[in-house]
């Protein structure tokens, strides 16, 4: 069993991200797999964990010493991605500007982390990109290229208020579609 501990957005960019899913979908067919969770920007992607009762604790303290912040989008990018397995399809993704708030609540989430559980290592711990996914998976990384090709003609510089902390659950270690949802969302 995995979680993540993100930033859950605001309804304002909530819906932001989902009427860009769903212009990637009409231009690439991209599908509506990241309509499963809510648009957020992840302090950590999926790592292992001992138990969902022991990371729900974790996580209730961890929310009471956060405060919103504003997170500025920045940009869009288009990558290639294997994440459900199977064929290479792909993710698209508003970058977020890295600023010393959402820095710092990325370290004070992983020190915090080390401290409870030791080390909880997971995949691009070390070069990490913020960014709030709004497709992935559902279709070859082409439809996700066609998609990116008509949507990066806009301009994406936008700021929100985040004011919400969620802790994302996978069930299966794989995470495998159906098998992950937001499990919690507490106000920051």
């Amino acid at each position: 069993m995995k979680a993540t501990i993100v930033l859950v957005a605001d309804n304002d960019a909530e819906n932001y991200g989902r009427k860009l899913m769903l212009k990637a979908h009409r231009y690439g067919r991209t599908g509506f797999e990241m309509a499963r969770l809510p648009q957020h920007v992840s302090l950590k992607q999926p790592f292992a964990i001992p138990s969902l009762e022991n990371m729900e604790v974790f996580f209730d303290g961890f929310a009471k010493e956060l405060r919103p912040f504003d997170i500025e989008f920045c940009g869009m990018d288009v990558f290639a991605s294997n994440v459900f397995g199977g064929a290479e399809s792909g993710c698209m993704s508003l970058r977020v500007k890295e600023t010393p708030q959402l820095s710092d609540a990325q370290k004070r989430l992983n020190e915090g982390l080390c401290k409870v559980f030791g080390p909880c290592p997971a995949e691009h711990d070390d070069d990490y990109i913020f960014h709030m996914t709004f497709a992935i998976g559902g279709a070859d990384y082409e439809s996700y290229q066609r998609a990116y090709d008509e949507l990066v003609k806009s301009d994406y510089h936008r700021t929100f208020r985040f004011r919400k902390l969620g802790l994302l659950y996978y069930d299966d270690d794989d995470i495998i579609p159906g098998t992950y949802f937001c499990y919690k969302v507490c106000d920051i």
